[in-house]
């Protein structure tokens, strides 16, 4: 049985509170919804949709370390989080989700897995997800979308103080220090606001009480700084509010610590990564993100509301070095890779009112992405003598040439009012891509002419909603999804005499059908989804460092279901459910077989009970739950196919308002459980490496002051 700690059961015997509103992501409330480029309520959309407020972020924070994990915990659909830098295994509805961070598209050519960490959660004021394939929005939206609205401006000053600490072992390498400072004023033809957030993420323990060694190949958050500058000013003019903000975001990790090779002298899963110190290596895990966004907003123009925006991103990613000397072309080095890419865009949505039950919604997307991708290379030979510890710069070699690609799409959707009570709208969307590079050697010394390449299609959606009384809607929708293939995948193992005209490359489509109920009876909420997802191809991969594109046919299907019930003022509780599965065709064998781990998560269960005894104090505890599955494993798919055990934690979390003060407690994983996350049984790099615990229990303390 593991130990809990004594600080911990001192905390949790001590009284704990919250504020007083806190409110569970809703599904039904009254509130403009922009993810689908709607702008409508919830309970509107013929789409499955959850909305995570500012209060519930704050709460849910208190638990989590990273907003992976929150989505993980509050979103039907949403693949479990891996607790590190990635959401490469964390897909909505088995598919890529699209993340967007005021309509700013964070995916970019060659996909990293870093969208959800391209923002600090100071900056956000509320999340919205829409659950299953997007047309509206074209490439990378075949899961869904999550669209992250940054703070609005208030006429207010707050300041937050933060400490983090793992409990399974008391130490300082295990702190963690956080502050923010936000304000705001203005009038009514102007406001502004501005907020600053520096966090010091500590070393995470596992539930034994050992340090949780490093992520070897997407990288981890122990021992990074990161620093957010954030700035928003606005113009309420006659002709309608002009808005210039910009955020960036900046994590670095510097830690003296590695994984220990030796453990994959072990047969795979059968021991834990280890970490050890004497680490030597200048340049670690990096992820930085700049965001420029001028937007104009008009409710009234000849044309009707208009929405238009233009942008500007600069993006680098830098991740752990990678043992490739298995590779022959990559010579006795170890290999750490680097993404730098600039992206200009604008975006325009229209809504014309056609007369009064008819709108027509239509827009522009334009993108032009230069990306590229290198490597720094560091001697094997003094890696080894240090036992995996001292890395030795022999210099940088083209990964991925430069990529420039540009992206056009348009859109137009019909939406009518049949009755009071049945709603409709059906739409399409088309669009066009082009990526070009220069000439290139790759690693392998083959030498590769540049060219071009271009994809295009048309994508269509239509729904109905059918409101069954005041309280209950009835839904279903037809959407195409649409993934560019990750050309740079391709490019960076290209044989000699590649053509990239003649590559096989083809973008998937996916057709994603849904049926949904839900329900709104004041004290009692409740939804349910069923949904069905197929394409005619998989997507890129690699394989022993072999490109593919799988050809076969794929179809994901699945349930989704919450609850939240109120008891009385002071008790809430309730829940979500996701079931889902995935398949592959295969022609030979005539048969089905499971897509892997990372695209196909357990049975995810989350349960709460809230207790309010005062309008002030508020406490919350929550059961997470990941079932069971071996589908992949029993198919022999390869890649992601390992067995996934079960596992239940609980989380703890409570807040307490003075008025100008806030205080804030929560405790994650509260009985010190030690298990390995869905990411970590799969074994991202197939060694024990990668083999790595989830946190042990962990407690974090807030202080916010309102001036």
């Amino acid at each position: 049985m593991n130990k809990v700690s004594p600080v911990l059961a001192m905390m949790v015997a001590a009284p704990l509170a919250v504020e007083a509103q806190v409110a569970e992501p809703y599904e039904l409330e009254t509130v403009v919804v922009s993810a689908t480029r709607q702008g409508m309520a919830a309970s509107e959309l013929a789409h499955a949709v959850t909305v995570i407020d500012r209060e519930m972020l704050d709460t849910q924070l208190q638990t989590a370390r990273n907003l992976g994990e929150v989505l993980a915990k509050t979103v039907p659909g949403m693949a479990p989080a891996s607790q590190t830098l990635t959401n490469f295994n964390q897909t909505l509805r088995g598919r890529n989700l699209l993340v967007l961070i005021d309509g700013i598209p964070q995916n970019t050519s060659r996909n990293v897995s870093r969208d959800l960490m391209n923002i600090d959660p100071a900056n956000i004021e509320r999340i919205e997800v829409l659950r299953g394939g997007s047309a509206v929005y074209g490439s990378g939206a075949a899961g869904g979308v999550v669209n992250i609205i940054t703070r609005r401006n208030k006429d207010e000053a707050v300041t937050k103080l933060g400490m983090q600490s793992s409990l399974s072992r008391v130490t300082g390498d295990g702190l963690g220090y956080r502050g923010e400072q936000s304000l705001g004023g203005g009038n009514d033809t102007f406001d502004y606001g501005l907020n600053v957030a520096w966090e010091r993420q500590g070393a995470a323990f596992d539930g034994k009480g050992s340090r949780i060694a490093p992520e070897p190949s997407q990288g981890d958050l122990s021992d990074t700084d990161s620093l957010s500058l954030a700035g928003k000013v606005r113009w309420h003019l006659d002709a309608g509010t002009l808005t210039l903000s910009a955020n960036h975001f900046d994590a670095e990790q510097d830690t003296d610590y590695a994984s220990d090779p030796a453990v994959n002298a072990a047969a795979p899963g059968d021991v834990r990564a280890r970490a050890i110190s004497g680490l030597q290596l200048d340049k670690q895990n990096r992820t930085r993100n700049s965001l420029v966004n001028l937007a104009w907003n008009a409710d009234h123009t000849p044309l009707g509301g208009v929405d238009a925006q233009l942008y500007y991103r600069d993006y680098h990613a830098r991740f752990t070095p990678y043992d490739a000397r298995h590779l022959a072309s990559w010579g006795n080095n170890l290999a750490q890779t680097y993404l730098d890419s600039e992206t200009l865009g604008s975006r325009l949505t229209i809504n014309s009112a056609l007369s009064d039950n008819t709108l027509l919604r239509w827009g522009l997307d334009l993108s032009r992405e230069k990306s590229e991708m290198p490597m720094t290379t560091y001697d094997g030979a003094a890696f080894d003598r240090s036992g995996g510890l001292v890395f030795v710069d022999t210099g940088d070699k083209v990964f991925m040439p430069q990529l420039t690609q540009r992206t056009v799409g348009a859109f137009a959707q019909l939406e009518y009012d049949f009755s009071e009570r049945l709603r409709g709208e059906a739409g399409t969307r088309y669009e066009y891509a082009k990526a070009s590079f220069g000439d290139f050697t790759t690693l392998g010394g083959n030498a590769i002419e540049g060219g071009d390449v271009s994809f295009d299609d048309f994508l269509f959606n239509a729904g109905l909603l059918y409101s069954l009384t005041d309280s209950m809607e009835l839904y279903g929708n037809f959407s195409q999804g649409f993934e560019l293939p990750d050309l740079g995948l391709q490019l960076r193992i290209a044989p000699a005499g590649f053509n990239v005209n003649d590559s096989q490359l083809k973008p998937v489509k996916s057709n994603n059908y849904e049926l949904g109920w839900r329900g709104d009876w004041g004290n009692t909420r409740g939804s349910l989804a069923l949904f069905y997802s197929t394409s005619d191809l998989g997507p890129v991969a690699t394989e022993n460092f072999a490109f593919v594109q799988r050809r076969a046919k794929e179809r994901i299907y699945g349930v989704e279901a919450t609850l939240d019930h109120r008891l009385n003022e002071q008790w809430q509780l309730g829940g979500l459910l996701t079931w889902m599965e995935g398949e592959s065709y295969n022609e030979a064998a005539g048969e089905w077989k499971a897509l892997n781990g990372y695209r196909i998560p357990p049975l995810q269960v989350r349960a709460y009970v809230e207790y309010r005894p005062y309008d002030q104090w508020y406490h919350r505890l929550q059961a997470n739950y990941s079932g069971s599955r071996d589908d992949a494993f029993k198919d022999q798919v390869g890649f992601g196919s390992r067995q996934v055990a079960s596992y239940t934690t609980l989380d703890y979390s409570t807040r307490y308002d003075l008025g100008r003060h806030g205080v804030s407690l929560g405790v994650e994983n509260l009985l010190n459980r030690d298990y390995y996350q869905v990411y970590g049984q799969l074994l991202r790099d197939n060694n024990n490496t990668s083999h790595i615990p989830a946190s042990g229990a962990t407690l974090k303390l807030g202080y916010q002051y309102r001036w």
